[in-house]
């Protein structure tokens, strides 16, 4: 397969993260990131665009990487706020998917853990805190799984992912409270039709 310049630049956003968030990307993302490198001059590869590439060329490149085998696709269902979910398809460089994988069920792991342990804040009070003593236990069990695969000593190239379920580790171990039920306390009304 012969290397072209659309080529070159898709592999390149496809590693770099779009907005802070890592690979996979889907098509609109890629061009959202071309143009933002394009309009504010990134520099490398970036500097020797003389436009965007249009969704069409876009798409065009990416079904021929993923024909070639440079990068491989899988659909998820895309909730955007305002707008109906729909099915899109996610990229990423073929050599990338188990690293991408780990680092993503990292993150996953660490929000959920974080998220039983101190709540979410919405407009001044404390939601979903909490966790059932089963789930607990097997949140746990994962974090000491993913600590074991992330370990520096095992896998170069995953420090923060290790750091992360460090702290997840030591969140669990100073206690995840059990969660509080929803309507606890509260009268249920009947509405009577006259």
């Amino acid at each position: 397969m012969k290397m072209t310049f659309n080529r070159r630049l898709i592999l390149l956003a496809l590693s770099d993260q779009v907005d802070g968030t890592p690979p996979p990307h889907s098509a609109s993302s890629i061009g959202y990131a071309l143009a933002g490198a394009f309009q504010n001059n990134w520099g490398g590869l970036y500097d020797e665009m003389k436009t965007t590439p249009n969704k069409q060329q876009i798409h065009r490149t990416l079904k021929e990487l993923w024909h070639g085998g440079l990068i491989v696709g899988s659909r998820r269902k895309a909730d955007r706020y305002g707008q109906l979910p729909c099915w899109e398809v996610e990229y990423q460089l073929s050599g990338d998917v188990c690293h991408n994988w780990l680092v993503a069920e990292c993150a996953a792991v660490y929000s959920k853990v974080n998220k039983a342990k101190h709540g979410i804040n919405f407009f001044g009070s404390i939601m979903d805190m909490g966790l059932p003593e089963a789930e607990v236990k097997a949140l746990m069990l994962k974090v000491k799984a993913l600590m074991q695969k992330t370990h520096p000593d095992k896998a170069a190239g995953y420090a923060d992912e290790f750091i992360l379920m460090k702290r997840c580790n030591d969140l669990i171990k100073s206690g995840i409270p059990l969660p509080t039920p929803a309507h606890q306390g509260r009268e249920t009304s009947t509405l009577k039709l006259i």
